[in-house]
């Protein structure tokens, strides 16, 4: 091995040498090879950057920030900068998602090290110009990429192609990861980075002939010098890739090291543990016995690991090592054989070498073998200090130590000495000292894994010290972890503790999945782990069990407690009966604490605990979060219940005059923030409230001014008895099953009865004339074949309306069990206005026939009510004149399912007269006149709101007043009769495009077996497409282009012929939608109908997202909108046009006119009522390329035609059966007993289809066409199930669990579905007993990323209205109405995670 000076040396000798050798490599996830880059590229391309640098001025000894992607480019601007002798600072570049919390992080790095420029990708250096318009950087980015190579002449050569540095400058600055305060940047000189480089390739026999293997992230020293620099230095290949591929897929790591034949690799010891039990679990082997080098280093090495790395992965002993280093010493000191000694701890090699010693200290004085104390270095391989901090430079590198020339670096971290051999037993900072004994946390911490590894995660345990005398204890629960069966796991780690270490633990708490706080590099935040845990700031949600020890006092009465104090206690999970106060202290306690905030029991003035029966000690450290209950109790402080509001979000209390990003905002608790607020203090805060206001001191400035009014409710039982559980009206399962079983025979009557007058009509035309020339037949067959629909519509209506009548008869104000005759009642009349809407509601909607529908069932609603939304129990229901109703009215409400069989309550909804409702309406809500409930609203169970006021938030709050003002009456009711008209008019208009179809497919098909099924196949879809050709033709007549700078006023004829243009557009995109699922056609008919979108932008089902009324407001460049019902509040002035750039909106997001969203993510149902720049900007931007159109854009309609041509045979086996029946001649009766047949066996042909599509498509397909076919098999095979009559009458019986079983979902316990369809069966997990009302579950997530499919794991009741995306975990007793549930860790997450997620 060729020994060299500085790196610089090394990299021109092998530039020279061996200039066409590659040098390093990139590998994607699947192991195949993305990049490279020889001796040679890299010395050009550093070049051409040290010349970019000194084109811009800079000079030897100047900072500049490199801060590149993953990836190799890093490399050519650590290079160039070296070249000249610009000192390079290596650190994670800003998080786009992140921006507000990352680039403050970044700026103050920046100006520690007083950087002018950063150096990165192209791509990343525009995007982060782009975004220090709003975000100041504090530097010039600078991309690196393609820049100009010139070619060096013979006899000349550049300054900075050699530069001529002495050993002791500067060569880079290295940042310590996890420093909270002050960044601390360690100096590496030329000398330190060679000595470094040149041991390791010594000490692990690294040659040019030598490939690493490895994913440490470049920007920690184990990546950067143990990775890239030390390869670089011996001419070995480095073959890298990401972490968060290697996280995602441990496994290839080891493909890694199979494929390229490694021969050495490192990483610390959770990787390994991780990578053997994904191959366990997966049954793989794998053979590393090419290593000649497997290195643990970063964190404790654990000895049972390095066995199993030895068994498992054949690697001989003599092979695995121990390393230690700190980033203080650029990342290596020492490294020995893995050897456990008696104590279980790892070797880590020797303490005496020719340039290396090692000591223990223990009061600045050395001590002797098998002591414990500090480890010292001195070494020429110790760095030399920290940037710009002389004092702390002195105290941690400059130390003395008797009988020692020179001076010594202080590690903090402890070990001992045994036979020449170090031992590392832990830091400095975290030992336990109880009774002057020394504990270390890491021994008690691998105790606990070992006994309780199958009910925690190993490696996410800590033990830290909690009292004088006492430990605390933290583990997290698996993701299995099941807490009703392990109540007392707290209790026996707290006994093993105790009989295993001799420790009292005051406190252990076991944190459910991914909540223990970890820094960049992988380690566990013990100092914040131990002030959480004693400060008792974790939040609730993260808990899943704690136990505490208490002293035993004598209880008093209940009756003697105040109802604070109770639900004070209650709230922490503290038996009532464990603490009491005589009723005077109690009283001041309350006074005080409201008063002050303070709930520190124990430092209130005045207080005398000392008299109060011994109070026990934590109770002084109780914190109460429910703010409600402080409000309720004394003064309205809003400085405390704001404080409270914000800790239970962030577990901490939040410095209000530092930005929300220092304070630790990100886009996840931003979400629960906007939530809790919105619970709390009744104030709906917008996606961009930290933009806003950039503090929290400026936010509870605002929300002191503008606090929203909670309205009052009424408890259910106020006014009614309930008798739900009357033993004569229940059920068993097996009766409840033999009557939903039969059920289908009645439902299938009725809906028979409701075709009978259709057969009769249709018939009776038919035998006088059929479609031919003759032109009396042909008027007689246009005048009245068209109205066919309408009867059938006008029939099925009569028959729901007399089979409520005769089943149900009125709903009244009562609860009922779901095992019971009432319920079998209510279900039966559910699944028939169920299936009325889906075929015959969608047409009435906005017109006086939905009236007098919904008022011939029972609903007491005027005239002249507006009705846009289907409703439910109507006889419960009471509207008053000129109100409108934009959200389906339900009045029933599942209860919590605690024990025996779960039930629903009905109670009466109320709107007075002049009220526009847009929101939702729980059972018991009443509306005042006058009053406005908005958009993504929930007016709770009972909730009184009063006349005149606006009603927002989740839950709903007074967000003002309003005066509405009536409608006239006269243009009223011209509008409706011109609705009425309109629609008789489409009934004509869609039966000549279905002749004219018709006519097209009777000249274009070939005669063949098939020909009748193709072309009734056909028909549909063709005379769809036709319809959206006319529905262009009317907008652009009826409407025309209108500028949105201009004012349109809401006139008769406007708002006559924007309904008119809705409407027939809806119908259209409805029909074509069942064909055109996943297509971009939808968005090139909106193109032509006016809409400003390029060609890149995805509108997933954007028949659903627009109407032609409202598409000249917007534009839409580069960006995606999610899945459906995003909705876009155009008025009839809108002034400013809509724009949407570079984004990514979420389900059910409101656009209001004039708003402007760039570059920013806007989480799902927000309100953009402003301008938007970068907030969460994406990480992928759609950019116009060969694979965009291919994967985009081909790709779908590809799969399209796939999808059809599939749909289509599988109609075959039904034709061929119908045929083969006896008796197809024969009476009208058993023809239509033959089409029923034949359509209920379509209908499980198409539900087994799907069963078997959706497995091909994960289990067959390619992974790089998985999401374009995949996309499409959800949005096609869906508008096939969509009103499938079995999977619309499995719902709200005992077979749905079965159904879902058979699709491929898993259920542990019962499972009661109601109005929710449902997508990759595959990924649901319903665990224990769940009731799913009108919820929106998927098992995906669809963003500008693409599509994810992930695991859904599902409990309790879910109410109407909630969206639950894949990798969500619900649970809990309640959940919503109206609540957005993603995975928990999707921004939590950091860009380069060095975790122990194991599961995930």
């Amino acid at each position: 091995m060729k020994f060299f000076s500085t790196i610089l040396d090394a990299l021109s000798h092998h530039a020279l040498e061996t200039p066409n050798k590659v040098a390093f490599a990139w590998v994607d996830i699947k192991c195949e090879e993305q990049n490279k880059m020889t001796f040679k590229q890299l010395e050009d391309q550093s070049n051409a950057v040290a010349a970019r640098l000194l084109k811009l001025g800079c000079q030897e000894g100047d900072r500049v920030m490199i801060a590149y992607p993953f990836g190799l480019e890093f490399l050519t601007g650590m290079f160039g900068a070296m070249k000249v002798g610009v000192i390079p600072c290596s650190i994670y570049p800003p998080n786009p998602n992140q921006l507000k919390t990352d680039i403050p992080k970044f700026r103050g790095f920046a100006k520690d090290a007083g950087a002018k420029y950063a150096l990165s990708t192209n791509m990343f250096a525009t995007a982060m110009t782009a975004a220090s318009v709003l975000y100041k950087t504090g530097v010039k980015w600078i991309g690196t990429d393609n820049l100009p190579i010139k070619k060096r002449k013979r006899n000349k050569t550049k300054d900075y192609e050699k530069f001529e540095g002495e050993p002791n400058e500067v060569c880079f600055i290295q940042y310590t990861s996890g420093s909270t305060g002050r960044p601390k940047g360690v100096m590496i000189t030329h000398h330190n980075l060679a000595e470094n480089c040149r041991a390791i390739g010594t000490s692990t026999q690294m040659t040019s002939t030598s490939v690493t293997v490895s994913w440490v992230p470049q920007y920690h020293d184990m990546g950067l010098v143990g990775g890239f620099m030390s390869c670089l230095y011996s001419g070995a290949l480095l073959v890298m890739t990401s972490p968060l591929d290697f996280l995602s897929k441990p496994v290839l790591w080891s493909d890694m090291i199979e494929t390229f034949q490694a021969t050495h690799t490192c990483a610390p010891n959770f990787a390994y543990a991780l990578l053997l039990k994904r191959l366990k679990k997966s049954n793989r082997t794998a053979d590393w016995s090419c290593l000649k080098f497997a290195g643990f280093g970063a964190e404790p090495t654990q000895q049972s690991v390095v066995e199993d790395v030895v068994e498992t992965l054949s690697v001989e002993p003599g092979n695995v090592h121990n390393l230690y280093g700190l980033a203080e010493s650029v990342v290596w000191l020492t490294n020995g054989p893995a050897i456990a000694d008696s104590e279980g701890l790892v070797c880590c090699g020797e303490v005496t070498s020719p340039t290396l010693k090692l000591r223990i200290v223990q009061d600045g004085k050395e001590v002797g073998d098998g002591q414990v104390g500090s480890i010292w270095a001195q070494s020429p391989r110790v760095a030399a200090g920290y940037y710009g901090q002389p004092e702390l430079t002195t105290s941690t590198f400059a130390n003395a130590l008797p009988q020692y020339d020179g001076t010594w670096l202080d590690t903090g971290d402890l070990g001992k000495v045994v036979d020449g051999q170090l031992y590392v037993t832990g830091r400095v900072k975290d030992v336990i000292i109880i009774n002057g004994k020394n504990y270390y946390p890491t021994d008690v911490e691998l105790s606990i894994d070992d006994l309780f590894g199958d009910l925690i995660r190993p490696g996410r345990t800590t033990a830290f010290q909690h009292g004088e005398d006492s430990v605390g204890i933290t583990v997290e629960g698996r993701k299995d972890f099941d807490k009703s069966g392990n109540e007392d796991l707290t209790v026996q780690i707290a006994n093993h503790v105790s009989q295993v270490h001799g420790l009292f633990s005051s406190e252990v708490v076991v944190l459910k999945l991914g909540v223990t706080p970890k820094t960049t590099s992988g380690k566990l935040k013990r100092s914040e782990i131990r002030l959480t845990t004693v400060g008792g700031d974790w939040k609730e949600s993260s808990i899943l069990l704690q136990f505490k020890r208490q002293e035993t006092v004598t209880p008093l009465q209940k009756s003697q407690r105040s109802s604070f104090l109770e639900r004070s206690f209650s709230m922490r999970g503290i038996a009532s009966n464990e603490f009491y106060l005589d009723e005077e202290t109690e009283h001041e306690i309350m006074r005080q604490s409201v008063s002050t905030g303070n709930w520190n029991f124990e430092q209130l003035p005045g207080i005398d605990l000392s008299q109060t029966n011994a109070l026990p000690s934590k109770a002084a450290d109780l914190r109460l979060y429910d703010t409600a209950v402080a409000g309720a109790l004394g003064p309205d402080d809003f400085s405390s219940r704001y404080a409270n509001t914000i800790a239970s979000v962030f577990g901490y209390k939040v410095a209000l005059s530092k930005s929300w990003a220092e304070n630790g905002l990100t886009s996840l608790n931003s979400a629960e923030l906007r939530n809790k607020v919105e619970e709390q203090l009744h104030v709906a805060l917008p996606a961009n409230f930290a933009q806003l206001y950039p503090t929290p001191k400026e936010l509870e400035e605002f929300l002191a001014s503008s606090e929203g009014q909670h309205f009052p409710t009424k408890s259910a039982d106020e006014h009614v008895n309930f008798h739900w559980n009357n033993p004569r009206s229940q059920c068993s399962k097996l009766e409840m099953s033999l009557v939903q079983g039969l059920g289908f025979i009645p439902i299938t009557l009725v809906l028979l009865a409701s075709i009978f007058p259709y057969y009769l009509v249709a018939a009776k035309l038919s035998s006088k004339c059929s479609i031919s020339e003759d032109q009396e037949c042909l008027k007689t067959s246009f005048l009245w074949f068209p109205l066919l629909f309408p009867l059938f519509c006008l029939s099925f209506s009569i028959m729901v309306v007399l089979c409520k009548i005769l089943v149900v008869g009125v709903y009244r104000h009562q609860a009922i069990n779901l095992m019971s005759r009432h319920y079998l009642k209510w279900w039966f009349v559910d699944r028939l206005m169920h299936v009325w809407e889906l075929f015959v509601g969608r047409f009435l909607l906005e017109t006086k026939f939905a009236w007098l529908f919904y008022w011939l069932l029972g609903a007491d609603i005027a005239w002249s009510t507006k009705i846009d939304a289907f409703i439910r129990e109507c006889d419960l229901v009471s509207v008053g004149a000129n109100s409108s109703v934009g959200h389906a009215i339900r009045c029933r409400k599942f209860r919590p399912w605690t024990e025996g069989s779960p039930r629903m309550v009905f109670r009466p909804i109320t709107v007075g007269p002049n009220c526009k409702v847009s929101g939702m309406l729980s059972p018991g809500a009443v509306i005042g006149a006058g009053s406005i409930v908005e958009k993504l609203t929930v007016v709770e169970e009972g909730a009184q709101v009063p006349d005149g006021v606006i009603a927002r938030g989740i839950p709903a709050h007074k967000a003002g007043s309003c005066n509405r003002l009536e409608a006239n009456w006269w243009n009223e009711t011209l509008l409706d009769a011109f609705k009425v008209f309109w629609m008789f008019s489409e009934a004509y208009h869609y039966y000549a495009l279905y002749f004219l179809a018709h006519a097209i497919l009777k000249e274009i098909l070939p005669i063949w077996r098939y020909q009748a099924i193709l072309h009734w196949f056909l028909l549909f879809p063709l005379a769809s497409l036709i319809a959206m050709v006319t529905s262009i033709l009317l907008k652009w007549l009826l409407i025309g282009k209108r500028d949105p700078s201009k004012e349109y006023g809401g006139t008769l004829w406007r708002r006559a012929t924007n309904w008119a243009c809705d409407y027939h557009f809806r119908i259209a995109a409805w029909m074509l939608g069942k064909f055109m699922g996943g297509s971009r056609f939808e968005t090139l008919a909106l193109w032509c109908h006016g809409l400003d979108v390029d060609a890149v932008s995805i509108l997933h089902t954007a028949s659903m997202i627009f109407s032609p009324s409202k598409v000249d407001f917007v534009k839409i460049r580069q960006s995606f909108l999610a899945l459906t019902e995003i909705e876009l509040d155009i008025p009839s002035a809108s002034g400013e046009k809509i724009e949407i750039s570079h984004s990514s909106l979420g389900r059910d997001t409101i656009v209001h006119a004039g708003a402007k969203v760039v570059r920013s993510k806007i989480p799902s149902r927000s309100q953009v009522s402003d301008k938007i720049y970068d907030l969460n900007p994406p990480k992928t931007q759609l950019i116009v390329s060969w694979s965009f159109i291919l994967l985009e854009v081909i790709l779908p309609e590809v799969a399209l035609l796939v999808m059809i041509a599939i749909i289509f045979w599988s109609i075959i086996p039904a034709f061929e059966l119908a045929s083969a029946v006896p008796g197809s001649n024969s009476s009208p009766s058993v023809l239509i007993l033959i089409i029923v047949g034949a359509v209920a066996f379509q209908f499980l042909v198409w539900i087994l289809l799907a069963r078997i599509l959706e497995w091909a498509f994960l289990n067959v397909l390619p992974p790089s066409i998985q999401n374009g076919f995949f996309r499409v098999y959800i949005s096609y095979m869906n508008g096939f199930r969509y009103g499938n009559p079995i999977e619309v009458f499995l719902m709200g019986t005992l077979f749905f669990k079965h159904y879902v079983l058979f699709m491929g979902a898993e259920v542990d316990g019962d499972l009661w579905f109601f109005d929710c369809t449902l997508d990759e069966f595959g990924n649901y997990h319903f665990e224990g007993n769940t009731i799913m009302d009108n919820a929106y579950p998927r098992g995906h997530y669809v963003d500008i990323n693409g599509l994810k499919l992930d695991d859904v794991y599902i409990s309790g009741v879910i109410h109407p209205g909630c969206y639950i995306a894949g990798g969500a975990v619900v649970e809990g007793r309640e959940n919503g109405p109206l609540k957005s549930f993603f995975p928990s860790t999707a921004d939590t997450k950091p860009r380069c995670e060095w975790s122990y997620d194991e599961e995930e």
